[in-house]
């Protein structure tokens, strides 16, 4: 009995996974967002390694805005909100169809309920944290803001060449 639920189970949930890899890499490829990234991933890094020499002679560099990402717009935060919120019911309810189904390769399976569950809440408590931040927006505790600064929940800023002159010129003495 174990083996006949464990085995098909498992193996929807690599079907479940390959397809959602598979999805992931064709919005990579629909959105044109690469070349931004890795230009922030090169001023960040840049910025790291100038600011370790500078700190090793005994000088200070001070931080330039667009080491960090910004807020989105509200909208932004409120379209996403929703998805999510969609997306995480649209799991749980499958999780429980497919569990329910006589007929189906997932009867009475736990691992498919568990997995609808797991990943619907986790969307359905990210949509929630998007609509915290539209709700609050602009007045975020420390905390918050640090979140939206190093994760995807910020945009990446795209300095201009001025940006990274006036960036790089303000090295001061340590006391």
């Amino acid at each position: 009995m174990t083996v006949s639920v464990f085995f098909p189970s498992l193996m929807g949930v690599g079907i479940i996974v390959s397809g959602a890899l598979l999805m992931s890499d064709w919005l990579r490829r629909l959105l044109p967002q690469g070349n931004i990234r890795r230009k922030h991933n090169v001023v960040v890094g840049t910025y790291g390694a100038i600011s370790d020499a500078v700190d090793a002679a005994g000088y200070r560099i001070t931080e330039p805005w667009f080491i960090h990402r910004t807020l989105r717009s509200r909208t932004t935060y409120l379209g996403t909100a929703v998805a999510l919120w969609a997306g995480g019911a649209i799991l749980i309810t499958i999780g429980n169809r497919l569990f329910d189904d006589p007929l189906g390769l997932f009867y009475e399976s736990p691992w498919v309920t568990g997995l609808g569950y797991g990943f619907g809440s986790a969307l359905i408590v990210f949509g929630f944290l998007c609509l915290a931040v539209a709700v609050v927006y602009r007045s975020l505790p420390n905390p918050a803001m640090r979140l939206i600064n190093e994760t995807v929940l910020g945009r990446i800023a795209v300095p201009s060449e001025a940006d990274h002159q006036q960036a790089f010129h303000s090295i001061e003495r340590k006391p």
